[in-house]
């Protein structure tokens, strides 16, 4: 018998992308399916829309829960309380701006049963708002990568694009704090590595990223480099309580230097990158040279305080972003 498949998503302020989102997964190709959507207090008609979307298939809607926030509790808490509520012996989670292939349940579990894995990631690509299409570069199938070098590293670290055992959510542990709503997933993918090696990818594209400007991860605040602390600050007391911090030291600095670079190229406060320039600067000095030309250009700026050459650079920036990704 085929092993029950829970999907996860959660569901805020949506209403432009949720009906792609939804008829991609009613059309799934493999059965048997549970769906969980988790309402976040939405202020828009999001679960109208949803709703809309369902009574087109009546087949499914015996298959579907559609559960409710008593307030706006942010995306972590939403995931947590669809994994409380899921069944299924597998879970995969989809974020409501995104769609996916019909066939990514199958494809996924197919693999995730054939290599006895616990997590089976795959390819998605990336599609921005002026239809630019960016594929992200695979890996060699089946290739099994170091369990925790990956989310260290930034790299195949959402919760989307995989496929997971369940049983290790049952794992209070494996949770992100509540209030976390900048890297939430990432910390997931981390501790998830931290209790399991059977990780695997699979060269398939099965999940389509779109790039939604009304998202929270689209206008960097002082939240998000708060949340970027705050995880840093978890993932060291981590690996040090595991005995792993001397392993990944090297690893650890450049993932450091590149999530601060890639949040100062992002943001457009000059006084955020004021505040936050002296943070990471030991791991500046010796790990700036492996960035990429622009977040290179950005951090040696801010690292010596030239403010006036940052601003220039910002407004260059703007006028990129203006070019080629609204």
């Amino acid at each position: 018998m085929n092993p029950l498949v829970s999907i996860c998503v959660p569901v805020y302020n949506v209403a432009d992308y949720i009906e792609r989102c939804a008829v991609s997964l009613m059309e799934q190709t493999y059965q048997p399916l549970e769906y969980i959507f988790v309402d976040d207090c939405s202020t828009d008609h999001s679960i109208d829309v949803l709703t809309k979307v369902l009574e087109r298939y009546p087949k499914r809607c015996e298959q579907v829960r559609i559960l409710r926030n008593d307030r706006n509790r942010g995306p972590a808490f939403s995931r947590q309380k669809a994994i409380e509520n899921a069944t299924g012996e597998y879970i995969c989670f989809v974020d409501s701006d995104d769609f996916v292939e019909r066939n990514m349940v199958e494809r996924l579990l197919s693999n995730a049963i054939e290599q006895n894995a616990d997590i089976i990631s795959a390819g998605n690509d990336i599609l921005y708002p002026n239809g630019r299409c960016v594929i992200e570069q695979p890996l060699p199938e089946y290739a099994q990568y170091d369990a925790l070098s990956f989310p260290l590293r930034g790299v195949f670290c959402s919760l989307w694009g995989a496929i997971y055992r369940t049983a290790l959510f049952r794992q209070p542990s494996v949770f992100a704090p509540e209030d976390m709503y900048y890297l939430e997933d990432r910390l997931m993918r981390l501790k998830l590595a931290l209790l399991t090696d059977k990780i695997y990818y699979v060269n398939d594209l099965v999940y389509h990223y779109c790039v939604n400007r009304k998202s929270i991860t689209s206008h960097i605040t002082d939240g998000h480099l708060t949340h970027f602390v705050r995880f840093w600050h978890i993932v060291d007391e981590l690996l040090a309580q595991r005995g792993l911090s001397e392993q990944y030291k090297q690893l650890i600095s450049f993932a450091k230097v590149q999530n601060k670079s890639t949040l100062m190229l992002h943001t457009d406060s000059m006084a955020l990158r004021r505040k936050y320039a002296d943070l990471f600067r030991k791991e500046e000095t010796t790990q700036m040279h492996h960035l990429c030309r622009g977040q290179w250009l950005m951090t040696y700026l801010i690292h010596h305080h030239l403010w006036p050459a940052v601003w220039i650079y910002q407004q260059y920036m703007n006028l990129l972003r203006s070019l080629f990704f609204i």
